[in-house]
């Protein structure tokens, strides 16, 4: 299975969990990303996971509680990335550069994860929508206080921050549309790009 996975599999596995609950998780990963929330049945799950069709009730309450489990990690995890990020740096370009860059990575090495955060979440019930909502909610208030500080110290001389912290988001959410590994890209590559356009963006001096 983890050769399906990530360009970056599964390093971070949802805590709490025992072996084959994480094996379920990791076959719908794959699933999900690939063939789509709707399209993928539970006994499809399972088969993956090498587990027999009614397994999956052991640990999950349905397959939308799955997807639940999934996207809520990836948007928690990537609010927990991109504060560790900007934390060892004090200078408004240093923080967003190293902001867009950890957030670009993520987008390409976990492509799939993000994938279904991104496209598969239409799908939770409304519960579980609002939980996801309000980490997205904290994740760009993140970026916008970052793109504040920058024009308040005079570093950055975009007129609206909340449009820049729109366009910043997007240039990395795109990444896990079309993102594979062994591309002309690198995660790497993808990060600098990124940070670069988006300093230019912000009108940084120097970009």
């Amino acid at each position: 299975m983890s050769e399906l996975l990530d360009d970056d599999p599964l390093a971070d596995p949802v805590t709490g969990l025992g072996d084959t609950a994480q094996r379920l998780l990791d076959a719908a990963v794959v699933l999900f990303s690939d063939k789509g929330f709707e399209a993928t049945r539970t006994r499809d799950i399972t088969a993956a996971a090498g587990l027999s069709p009614a397994a999956m009730y052991v640990y999950f309450a349905s397959k939308e509680d799955l997807l639940f489990r999934l996207v809520e990690h990836a948007v928690d995890n990537t609010l927990t990335i991109i504060e560790a990020a900007v934390a060892p740096h004090d200078e408004p370009v240093d923080r967003i550069r190293a902001l867009v860059t950890a957030f670009s990575i993520l987008h390409a090495r976990s492509y799939r994860r993000a994938r279904i955060a991104q496209y598969e979440s239409r799908h939770l019930a409304p519960e579980h929508h609002d939980i996801v909502a309000e980490i997205r909610r904290r994740i760009r208030q993140a970026a916008v206080a970052e793109v504040r500080a920058g024009i308040e110290r005079g570093v950055f001389t975009v007129a609206d921050p909340r449009v820049a912290v729109l366009a910043m988001m997007s240039l990395g959410i795109d990444i896990c549309r079309w993102y594979r590994p062994g591309g002309e890209f690198t995660p790497e590559e993808l990060g600098d790009i990124n940070a670069d356009l988006v300093l230019r963006i912000l009108r940084a001096p120097g970009y």
